[in-house]
Parts: structure tokens; C-alpha cells; sequence
């Protein structure tokens, strides 16, 4: 499995504490709550899951790259250690990765430049640069 990249987890948890209106997105946050709140089979009956702490601390703060971080090692920890659980969390992935993506308006940057991770451009607006996937660490607006 890829890692889970904190910046999506970040997106989701902002979408479900109500900082977007997106009822869709919503429930790709609901869907995940589900999944780590369902204890892996060895550990039938446990409270709290394994992530479900940390996805509560993400909600509460879900700014919070360090969060993020801690709540991505640990799903990804529990992934590696359950089969399915690796395969419905893969699938939340891909949906989480597409809802975040549709609706997104295409920036019209014509006049600007953009070398590696830096962009140079004039006066712009209401940009928002989101990393996902291996080696992202953060998103910056």
C-alpha cells in the first residue's frame, strides 16, 4: 500500500468539521470514521480501534500537520497488518482522491512560471497548492 498522505486526511477532516458545505465530501470523512472505528478481527471488541484516538484528534484539530501524520503512520501501521482493511482504506483513498479533485476550478496562470516547487506569478488570488501522495508533507494557501 502507498502511504496515506497526511494532506488528504488534513482535507478530509476539514470538509467533515464543517469548514466546506459539500455534503459528499462529508461522508468521505464518515466513511473513514467507520472504517477505523471497526476493530480488526484480533482485536474484536477493542475501544478505541486502532486510529480512532487520533482520528478524533485530527477532527478536533484538523489543521494539524503533525496530526495528520500520526493519524496516516497508524492507519498505515494497521493496513500492513490487516488485508482487508488495507483494501476498503485503499478504496477511501481513491474516492477521497477524486471528490477532492472534482469541482476544482483550473487556475489561469498565463503569466506565470513555474521551476520544481516554486511558482512566480503576478497578482493572484484564491489559490490553494494541495500536495498528495508520497513524500507531501503539508498544503499551502
Amino acid at each position: 500500500m502507498d502511504s496515506l498522505s497526511p494532506a488528504l486526511l488534513v482535507k478530509a477532516a476539514l470538509t467533515a468539521a464543517g469548514h466546506t458545505m459539500d455534503e459528499p465530501e462529508r461522508h468521505v470523512w464518515s466513511r473513514l470514521a467507520a472504517l477505523v472505528a471497526r476493530p480488526p478481527d484480533e482485536l474484536a471488541g477493542a475501544v478505541p480501534a486502532p486510529g480512532q484516538l487520533e482520528l478524533e484528534a485530527l477532527f478536533a484539530a484538523p489543521t494539524s500537520e503533525t496530526r495528520a501524520e500520526a493519524l496516516a503512520d497508524t492507519l498505515t501501521r494497521r493496513a500492513r497488518r490487516d488485508p482487508s482493511f488495507r483494501r476498503e482504506l485503499e478504496a477511501w483513498g481513491q474516492e477521497a482522491r477524486q471528490r477532492s479533485h472534482r469541482d476544482e476550478t483550473p487556475l489561469d496562470a498565463r503569466a506565470a512560471a513555474v521551476q520544481g516547487s516554486l511558482v512566480q506569478a503576478g497578482a493572484v488570488t484564491g489559490v490553494r497548492f494541495v500536495t498528495y501522495g508520497p513524500g507531501s508533507r503539508h498544503s499551502a494557501t
